[in-house]
C-alpha cells in the first residue's frame, strides 16, 4: 500500500506527465502504483485524477455545463472501459461517492485484472484530455 499522503503527489506527476504527452514518464509513475499499491490505492488514483480534473473544470465560462464536458457525446461509448471512465467521472462530478465504488469495485472484480487495469488507463486519458483542454494549472497543484 502506497496510502493517500505518498500517492497524491504521485498522481499529480502522472496527469503532469499525461498532459505534456511524456507518456514514458507517466507509465513508470503508473507501473509504480500499480506494483506498489494495492486497490485502495487504484481507487484513490481514479479520485484524485477526477478531483483534478473538477478543479480544472471551476473554471468553465458561465452557462457551460461542467458535467457535459466530463461526459463529452450524449451517447455512451461502446468500449466498455470509455464507458468506465466517463461514469465514474459524472458520479464524482455528481458528488455519488457510491456509485464511484460501484463502478471501481466492479471492474476490480471482472475475473480478469486487465479490466481494471484498462478502465483506469481509459480513466486517465479522459482526464488528461480535459486537462490538455482546459486551464494551465499544473496538475499537481489540482490534486
Amino acid at each position: 500500500m502506497i496510502g493517500p499522503a505518498a500517492l497524491v503527489p504521485l498522481v499529480g506527476d502522472l496527469l503532469d506527465h499525461l498532459v505534456a504527452g511524456d507518456l514514458d514518464q507517466a507509465a513508470a509513475v503508473l507501473d509504480h502504483v500499480v506494483e506498489d499499491g494495492d486497490d485502495a490505492d487504484a481507487y484513490g488514483l481514479c479520485i484524485a485524477a477526477a478531483n483534478a480534473t473538477r478543479v480544472a473544470l471551476q473554471g468553465d465560462p458561465p452557462g457551460r455545463a461542467p458535467l457535459a464536458r466530463l461526459l463529452g457525446p450524449s451517447s455512451p461509448p461502446a468500449d466498455p472501459h470509455r464507458l468506465f471512465a466517463a461514469r465514474f467521472l459524472a458520479a464524482y462530478g455528481r458528488g455519488d461517492r457510491e456509485m464511484t465504488v460501484a463502478l471501481f469495485r466492479a471492474a476490480a472484480e471482472a475475473g480478469d485484472p486487465r479490466v481494471l487495469t484498462e478502465s483506469v488507463c481509459a480513466l486517465l486519458a479522459r482526464v488528461s484530455g480535459l486537462l490538455r483542454a482546459g486551464s494551465t494549472t499544473p496538475c499537481h497543484e489540482r490534486t
